[in-house]
């Protein structure tokens, strides 16, 4: 005869596996890239994408929060009512402990809030960790690119083809590209691949910018060089907050604007990659 189900047992590992699926989800989502460079660069750990460690989170989350709920009210309910009322006498018999833990709690809350350290810098380490996957990963030409369709993404400035030659493009490449209105990230996960991939079909990686002279060089120039209008290179240093005319010098650029010439090398980069 088969035993019946031990629910006090069941629910007990049930709050285990959540709890270390929180823990594993958690601390993968604390170093993960950006959604713009995961989303774009097909990003992955044992295999799940970023969004895919935020559903396993939001629902083990889920499942940790009922499963907590059967255990305390319907399970344990007396006894952890006996508990509570046992505690919390005691709690108000010794008012020191009970006063600092409250304020720990108000100070991880507020601190957290106000960007204090050490909060602050436990949130820093999380940027550093996620902003370091871009220096190995491309970013797309504008945030989230792979949700546009091909309508808008031949909008974009760093874009110099039409909607109908992109879509040409990728259909002359073998990807079943139906229509303009599909997004680049639909014609990608057809094709089984990324969508940095895709995109790379559609402007083909450009030749680094050499570094000598670099800041003698105009934005005419270099927009010569990467194959795009001086107009629409102009625009997209626009669109990241940089001022400039079509003559102007990258060093005048970047003194006039504040940043180092570096800093405006990368943005240029990045636009014409």
């Amino acid at each position: 005869m088969k035993k019946a189900v031990n629910w006090r047992i069941f629910i007990s590992l049930g709050l285990v596996t959540s709890f270390l699926m929180l823990l594993v989800s958690g601390v993968v989502l604390f170093i993960a890239p950006p959604g713009r460079v995961a989303n774009w660069s097909g990003w992955q750990i044992l295999g799940l994408t970023k969004s895919a460690w935020q559903d396993q989170h939001t629902l083990f989350g889920l499942a940790f929060a009922v499963l907590s709920i059967f255990h305390l009210f319907l399970i344990n309910w007396k006894a952890f009512l006996s508990y509570i009322k046992a505690r919390a006498s005691k709690g108000l018999s010794h008012p020191l402990e009970l006063s600092l833990i409250l304020l720990l709690t108000l100070l991880v809350g507020v601190g957290t809030a106000l960007k204090m350290q050490p909060f602050s810098g436990i949130t820093a380490l999380g940027d550093q960790l996620k902003n370091g996957w871009e220096s190995t990963a491309a970013e797309p030409p504008v945030p989230h690119a792979e949700a546009m369709t091909l309508k808008e993404l031949a909008e974009q400035p760093s874009v110099p083809m039409s909607a109908e030659e992109i879509l040409e493009t990728l259909r002359n490449a073998g990807l079943d590209a139906r229509s303009t209105n599909e997004t680049l990230g639909q014609i990608s996960k057809r094709a089984g691949m990324t969508a940095a991939e895709a995109y790379r079909l559609i402007r083909p990686a450009k030749q680094e910018i050499g570094k000598e002279g670099f800041g003698r060089r105009t934005l005419e120039a270099l927009a010569e060089e990467g194959g795009v209008a001086p107009e629409s290179l102009r625009l997209a240093l626009e669109a990241k907050g940089v001022s400039s005319k079509a003559d102007e010098s990258m060093r005048s650029i970047a003194e006039s604007n504040g940043i180092a010439v570096s800093e405006l090398r990368r943005m240029v980069e990045e636009i014409l990659r």
